[in-house]
């Protein structure tokens, strides 16, 4: 939905650029704009965004998932729409007195676009960094002369950046206030999970996109056998849990469960709808695709194993580009490999087993993993007020700049 356009001739409103491309930015945008309105009632928003800045107040000029680009060729494909939407926004900001713009994220257009707003004049704020620590690092000396204030989620990022001059600030990751609201909606898991001193609990999530969940599927579900098959010699109960989200791959993930209880009808695995975080939360171990899932594993403080398989040209290219030594976020922010990653040709049964029976059956193991990943939560995330600090360094920001 695209707001109606108002009239924003009349400077009794103090107008401030804000653009978001991605759904992601646009619930970290919401609760921004929500949390700025306290502070000045008189902010006029306008820009782009979807469903829920517009519920805050942006007056959006386009609908946001136009916007939304993926892979190389759709970015040719909409190419000369995005210069055009570039350019709308750039006349825009002449039409109004613009004091601020605030980006959010979708970083491959805004900082293009905050190169241009500093020609006119305009400050930026960009909320959420560039991953510079993975890939692109030189980006860091754009932003530093382009970007007036970069708002951080992760601490480590506002470390790098005062490094190297920028004027970064740390507000805090926004899954510590989501992730309790979005628990509270999860169904209660069903299952009678093992007692922790007779048995465990290991959640399976081989991801939400098609390509992950048909590559990580089989691995997973063989790690289980065998884990199931270890748990009879040791006489413990093992129960498992995987949760999905992604509705189109329902039947073909049942299909592939049921294909396992026909050889093994013993064995306990539940498939669980939209209960991730359940499965987390309740899970002695995680094996789980790398991603930002491996981010609320962390929140939960729970072991993961870490698995990462894609094509053999996409794995070629990242290890061309990526800086960090680390795939999951976990490890990144843990600063070491705390959760053992397996990559590509090693994503087996046989070798995930070994990794995975070494973390339940050793206590001492499974609560040095928990303590590592519980300080690099606190130390990594903040507390869940990131948005009131961000707008509140946006409002010092804004008191800083002379006034014509």
């Amino acid at each position: 939905m695209v707001a109606k356009k108002k009239s924003h001739r009349s400077n009794s409103k103090k107008n401030i650029l804000v653009i978001a491309g991605e759904h992601s930015g646009d619930l970290i945008g919401a609760d921004l704009l929500q949390e700025l309105k306290l502070i000045e009632p008189d902010y006029h928003f306008y820009g782009i965004g979807g469903e829920g800045m517009i519920q805050n107040g942006l007056e959006s000029l386009e609908e946001m998932e136009n916007l939304s680009v993926i892979g190389f060729s759709e970015a040719i494909k909409k190419y000369s729409f995005l210069k055009k939407v570039f350019y709308r926004l750039l006349d825009e900001t002449t039409h109004r007195p613009t004091q601020l713009a605030i980006l959010i994220d979708y970083p491959g257009f805004n900082l293009r676009l905050a190169k241009e707003l500093k020609l006119r004049g305009i400050p930026t704020v960009f909320y959420v960094s560039p991953q510079i620590w993975a890939w692109k690092f030189k980006r860091i000396f754009f932003i530093k002369e382009h970007i007036a204030l970069m708002l951080t989620l992760f601490r480590f990022e506002e470390e790098i950046y005062n490094e190297y001059g920028v004027n970064a600030k740390f507000v805090g990751h926004p899954i510590t206030k989501r992730i309790p609201e979005k628990l509270k909606k999860e169904p209660v898991i069903p299952e009678k999970l093992p007692d922790p001193h007779h048995g465990y609990t290991v959640g399976l999530l081989p991801g939400s996109r098609k390509g992950e969940i048909h590559r990580l599927i089989d691995p997973i579900l063989g790690t289980a056998v065998l884990l199931h098959e270890q748990c009879k010699v040791e006489k413990k109960k093992i129960v498992f849990l995987l949760p999905n989200i992604n509705q189109k791959e329902e039947s073909f993930i049942l299909d592939k469960i049921n294909l396992v209880k026909t050889t093994h009808p013993d064995i306990q695995i539940h498939y669980l709808w939209n209960s991730s975080l359940r499965v987390m939360e309740a899970s002695d171990l995680l094996l789980i695709a790398s991603g930002t899932a491996t981010l609320e594993g962390l929140y939960f403080e729970t072991p993961m194993v870490i698995l990462y398989k894609v094509s053999l040209f996409t794995y070629f290219l990242g290890s061309l580009l990526m800086k960090s030594k680390f795939i999951g976020l976990a490890n990144i922010l843990s600063g070491e490999e705390v959760c053992r990653e397996i990559t590509q040709n090693e994503c087996k049964p046989e070798y995930i087993v070994s990794e995975a029976w070494k973390i339940l059956s050793n206590t001492k193991l499974r609560n040095k993993i928990k303590g590592i990943l519980r300080e690099a939560k606190e130390r990594e995330l903040g507390t869940n007020n990131a948005s009131k600090k961000a707008a509140r360094e946006i409002q010092n920001l804004l008191k800083s700049i002379p006034s014509d």
